[in-house]
């Protein structure tokens, strides 16, 4: 339910990505690229009754100076057209922002990085920054990356984006599709419950980084606010710690039931 492809900052393609899912047993995909449809739609052509793709994607928003994701799902990719058009212009905002960091990056940590990666991925993330400063031969880890250089509050860090959450959740509400507060347990500054008070329909209450009793909590939240409950491994690729394997966490039984009933959608 909360899957990257490399049309944002996964590296998969999308026709790998519904390979693996089949190859592991899954019966729903959700493709939810970082402020892009592209892949989502076309896994879509790839739905059949042995694997249900769900059009998705993770839509950046900022609220009290940190980044808070907004999962949409719709029941098809049909008549998104203006909101593909909307979250272009997000695109060319994110490359804006990247070439800032790249700036921040060679002031603070002389990382002179060559941007050129900008052009082959529809959404540029700083995942897609991380990767890129690896690739490009400087000796650092993912985690030193995002803890001490582009993570929130570091030299090299700048907010993804300065569309605060219930402008999100109305265009994702304006296009037919449902909200979802993407990893809770990751905010530090931002109230879950104020969040859900500009109109969430549902919480993601399973995720890799929780710690033991947060999902029962986001659980607890999920019954006093009257929402359903998602939960993914937010797949980025093979071996990150940061995020899960793809079909390792997610939701089943009756969550999964319940969340495909609220979509409108059949397995």
């Amino acid at each position: 339910m909360h899957t990257h492809t490399n049309n944002s900052d996964g590296v998969l393609s999308v026709r790998e990505a519904v390979a693996l899912a089949k190859e592991r047993g899954l019966d729903v995909l959700a493709i939810t690229d970082h402020d892009v449809l592209k892949g989502a739609l076309e896994a879509e052509n790839f739905s059949s009754r042995e694997l249900k793709i769900i059009v998705g994607l993770e839509l950046s928003t900022d609220y009290h100076d940190e980044s808070v994701h907004i999962l949409g799902y719709f029941r098809s990719g049909s008549g998104l057209e203006g909101f593909d058009a909307f979250l272009s212009e997000q695109r060319e905002n994110r490359i804006k922002r990247a070439h800032k960091i790249k700036a921040k990056l060679l002031e603070h940590f002389n990382i002179d990085l060559d941007m050129g990666f900008v052009k082959d991925v529809s959404s540029v993330t700083r995942g897609t920054i991380a990767r890129e400063i690896i690739r490009q031969g400087y000796p650092y880890t993912p985690e030193e990356i995002f803890g001490k250089m582009i993570g929130n509050g570091c030299p090299a860090y700048l907010p993804s984006t300065k569309m605060d959450p219930r402008t999100g959740i109305e265009m994702i509400h304006a296009y037919g599709g449902l909200a979802v507060l993407a990893h809770p347990v990751l905010l530090q500054h931002s109230n879950p419950e104020e969040i859900i008070a500009f109109g969430i329909d549902g919480i993601e209450a399973v995720y890799p980084a929780n710690k033991p009793g947060d999902e029962e909590k986001i659980r607890g939240l999920a019954e006093r606010y009257g929402l359903f409950v998602t939960g993914g491994s937010d797949f980025h690729a093979f071996g990150d710690t940061k995020h899960g394997e793809l079909g390792a966490f997610g939701i089943s039984g009756r969550d999964l039931e319940i969340f495909l009933n609220k979509l409108g959608v059949e397995r």
